[in-house]
């Protein structure tokens, strides 16, 4: 005969269970990024040094869906907001992201995105903007601007025109950065 007390507590367990595994499903946000770069926790046993640098590269070739910020630089912020939640301090994740092809016009400013979108403002500016405050870095290929009729000019403040995207890459590789894919 089995014992009343450990049958309730057994099927307890199993409703808990999905309710549990739920909570581990809930988007977090911050503490770098509060509005955008949405994480969930995860049980893990990779540990991460503290004392490590992180140096990563988003290389970003595809353009954000109609009306929506690049999927892309969400990414990024999600790289960071996960390292720091995670005991890494903030001075030691460093970010670059390298935009190329149709990408780049999600680092242009209102006035050059209007000649793509026939007057919408472009999404991925607020995005932008904070992760440039948090220096993160915005790095253009400058062959694939000017084949698309962008200048230095059109980009949005703090975002950088490099000579390609794979100049740019080689150098930040000198620096120590690595490629995400």
């Amino acid at each position: 005969m089995r014992n009343p007390l450990i049958v309730l507590a057994a099927a307890l367990m199993l409703v808990a269970a999905p309710a549990m595994a739920k909570d581990d499903l809930e988007l977090r946000y911050g503490p770098v990024f509060i509005e955008f770069g949405a994480w969930r926790q995860v049980g893990t046993g990779q540990q991460l040094d503290p004392s490590q640098q992180f140096r990563a590269i988003f290389d970003t070739v595809r353009g954000g869906a109609a009306g929506e910020p690049n999927a892309r630089f969400e990414s990024a912020a999600r790289y960071m907001n996960l390292l720091v939640a995670n005991g890494v301090p903030r001075q030691n994740v460093h970010v670059a992201v390298v935009v190329h092809g149709p990408a780049i016009w999600d680092v242009t400013n209102d006035e050059a995105y209007h000649r793509k979108s026939h007057g919408e403002g472009n999404p991925s500016r607020e995005i932008v903007r904070a992760m440039l405050a948090q220096g993160v870095q915005f790095i253009v290929c400058g062959q694939s601007a000017l084949g698309q009729d962008i200048g230095s000019e059109d980009l949005m403040p703090g975002v950088t025109m490099a000579l390609s995207q794979t100049v740019a890459t080689s150098v930040l590789h000198q620096q120590g950065f690595t490629n995400i894919p």
